[in-house]
């Protein structure tokens, strides 16, 4: 058989040409996936490393729970289009789920680069006692069983299977919170709140046809990890800060903590300053300043639980149209279903407060008194109150905490116990209009 040794080099020029053609030009771009980490039920960050001279035009991580995934699956994009490192959150993911994430890089000419995929595993779910208000640290998450509104004088407000949404009502960080959503449905279904990367409150709610049925106090805080506490002259063990305070340190106002008008779980913004009192600014998730809302009273349970932004105003007396002495306290001495204290903790009684006087108190410092009793030192700020028609007042020179009790006896009609200290000096026993809202310091239950 002759061979055409000139039709067999022109067939290989010919491969040859093609072969270059249709590969793809080689760029300058390396994208690496960081290690999984903060990983939670719901949640979990990772990132990537860009580098190389290609310049791009989008860099993200993406991931799934098959091992190579693309921007065809779930993804989030990095505020910042350039080379170095970044991180970001995935969510919201499933409980007891194993994902793979890849970081990525987008050409300004379109196309897109991927890093190595790196696997990880979410959390079991992990469903809180039921409470009132959560203490979480920041960047966590926690799931809150929503049946707790099916256990207040309202009776059952959330039926086997009813849709359940959630809202963000207010916080007083735009970062105290990243998000909320629900997980499940009707009465068995949960709440799910992630925590953002600073300290702060704030309150959730949950809906049953756009209509709030119960609401809680989220508190981010490092406090959540392991809470410090105080012995008191009474020998009663308290919190070594204010609820909802995000700080302890002497003459800080994060130290005041958030305020309660007597007998509501839903907690108010203190004076964001000493001496003349100024509202904080609060954010919700939408972008919008949502503000105290106030409505003349007095009014009942259903209304308070459906509004917990709006301060109820009455004259000098009680928010409530009825006479409840109880919503703190019961014949048992145990946690109420409206004790508005984080998991753990509760409402003290007066008995908590006794023995305290002036002698235990330096009153040198700004912005409040330092306790000190027995080797212990702890600030007690000055909180001044919210006022029954609304507005803050002695936010300069005074301090005082609710405790569960109201003032017994005709006397007691629309007030309660308080123990105070600043101007007029330190009382163990005092008295306020229920409808005022004060701070509160909770005792170990």
């Amino acid at each position: 058989m002759k061979i055409n040794l000139k039709w067999m080099l022109m067939a290989a020029v010919m491969t040859t040409a093609i072969g270059c053609d249709e590969k793809e030009p080689a760029i300058d771009l390396q994208v690496a996936t960081q290690p999984v980490s903060d990983v939670t039920a719901f949640s979990a960050k990772s990132g990537g490393a860009i580098t190389g001279a290609e310049p791009i035009s989008e860099r993200g991580i993406c991931w799934a729970s098959t091992q190579e995934p693309t921007t065809d699956d779930a993804f989030i994009s990095d505020i910042d289009a350039v080379e170095g490192e970044y991180a970001l959150k995935m969510l919201p993911l499933q409980p007891a789920t194993t994902y793979y994430v890849r970081a990525y890089a987008k050409t300004t000419a379109g196309k897109t680069v991927y890093g190595n995929a790196v696997s990880y595993k979410t959390a079991d779910l992990n469903v809180r006692n039921e409470s009132n208000s959560y203490m979480v640290i920041p960047e966590d998450a926690i799931v809150i069983p929503v049946s707790r509104a099916n256990k207040s004088a309202l009776g059952n407000q959330i039926g086997a299977t009813d849709a359940l949404s959630v809202v963000l009502v207010w916080m007083d960080n735009m970062d105290v919170i990243d998000t909320v959503f629900t997980h499940g449905a009707g009465a068995d279904g949960k709440v799910v709140v992630m925590a953002g990367n600073v300290e702060g409150n704030a309150v959730v709610a949950v809906k049953v046809n756009n209509q709030i049925k119960w609401s809680w106090h989220i508190w981010v805080t490092q406090g959540a990890k392991n809470m410090g506490t105080i012995t008191m002259p009474s020998g009663s063990v308290l919190m070594d800060r204010n609820l909802g305070a995000t700080s302890k340190t002497i003459s800080e106002i994060g130290a005041v903590g958030v305020q309660f008008q007597f007998g509501r779980k839903d907690p108010f913004t203190a004076s964001a300053s000493f001496g003349t009192p100024s509202e904080l600014l609060l954010y919700d998730l939408k972008g919008a300043n949502p503000a105290i809302s106030t409505v003349a009273g007095p009014k009942d349970l259903a209304f308070v639980t459906a509004n917990p932004h709006t301060f109820v105003k009455s004259q000098w007396v009680d928010w409530c149209n009825e006479d409840v002495r109880t919503w703190w306290a019961n014949e048992a001495g145990t946690k109420t279903i409206y004790d508005p204290c984080p998991e753990g903790w509760r409402v003290p009684s007066i008995d908590a407060y006794a023995g305290i006087t002036d002698e235990h108190f330096d009153k040198t410092v700004q912005g409040g008194h330092n306790f000190t009793y027995n080797g212990q030192s702890n600030f007690f700020a000055y909180t001044g109150y919210r006022e029954v028609e609304g507005a803050m007042d002695a936010t300069a020179n005074y301090g005082t905490m609710w405790v569960n009790s109201a003032i017994p006896g005709a006397a007691g009609t629309g007030a309660a116990l308080s123990p105070s200290f600043g101007v007029g000096g330190t009382a163990a026993v005092n008295g306020a209009p229920r409808a005022r809202a004060l701070s509160i310091r909770c005792i170990k239950e």
